[in-house]
Protein backbone atom coordinates (compact mmCIF):
# COMPACT_ATOMS: atom_id res chain seq x y z
CA UNK A 1 0.00 0.00 0.00
CA UNK A 2 1.24 3.78 -1.01
CA UNK A 3 2.63 5.42 2.47
CA UNK A 4 -0.08 8.54 1.39
CA UNK A 5 -2.91 6.17 1.27
CA UNK A 6 -1.85 5.33 5.08
CA UNK A 7 -4.58 6.00 7.63
CA UNK A 8 -3.15 8.37 9.95
CA UNK A 9 -2.41 7.11 13.90
CA UNK A 10 -3.53 10.33 15.16
CA UNK A 11 -6.00 13.24 14.19
CA UNK A 12 -4.01 16.22 12.38
CA UNK A 13 -5.38 19.18 14.38
CA UNK A 14 -3.88 22.53 15.77
CA UNK A 15 -5.33 24.67 18.27
CA UNK A 16 -6.30 28.83 17.49
CA UNK A 17 -4.18 29.57 20.25
CA UNK A 18 -1.14 26.86 20.23
CA UNK A 19 2.52 28.64 19.68
CA UNK A 20 3.23 26.66 16.35
CA UNK A 21 2.01 27.72 12.96
CA UNK A 22 0.14 25.07 11.55
CA UNK A 23 -1.51 24.77 8.38
CA UNK A 24 -2.26 24.05 4.82
CA UNK A 25 0.34 23.28 1.47
CA UNK A 26 -1.42 23.17 -1.59
CA UNK A 27 1.04 20.37 -3.67
CA UNK A 28 1.11 20.15 -7.15
CA UNK A 29 2.49 16.22 -6.46
CA UNK A 30 -0.45 15.06 -4.94
CA UNK A 31 -2.85 17.54 -6.50
CA UNK A 32 -4.46 18.08 -3.14
CA UNK A 33 -3.35 19.85 0.90
CA UNK A 34 -0.62 18.92 2.29
CA UNK A 35 -1.09 19.40 6.69
CA UNK A 36 1.94 20.38 8.28
CA UNK A 37 1.99 21.50 12.22
CA UNK A 38 4.86 24.18 12.07
CA UNK A 39 6.85 25.58 9.54
CA UNK A 40 9.88 23.07 10.02
CA UNK A 41 7.32 20.72 8.27
CA UNK A 42 6.04 23.45 5.97
CA UNK A 43 9.38 24.67 4.28
CA UNK A 44 10.90 21.13 2.91
CA UNK A 45 7.43 20.94 1.22
CA UNK A 46 8.42 23.25 -0.99
CA UNK A 47 11.38 21.91 -2.97
CA UNK A 48 9.98 18.36 -2.76
CA UNK A 49 6.95 19.71 -4.68
CA UNK A 50 9.15 20.76 -7.00
CA UNK A 51 11.38 17.54 -7.39
CA UNK A 52 10.32 15.81 -10.18
CA UNK A 53 11.77 12.52 -8.69
CA UNK A 54 8.90 13.19 -5.92
CA UNK A 55 6.21 10.95 -6.89
CA UNK A 56 3.93 11.49 -3.49
CA UNK A 57 4.39 13.73 -0.47
CA UNK A 58 2.13 12.90 3.14
CA UNK A 59 1.48 14.51 5.89
CA UNK A 60 2.25 13.08 9.29
CA UNK A 61 1.26 11.58 11.35
CA UNK A 62 1.01 8.15 10.09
Amino acid sequence: MPFEAMDPVRKFSWHKDSHGFAGWYYSSTMRDHVGYESWLERDPLIPLDRDPDVVAIASQPF
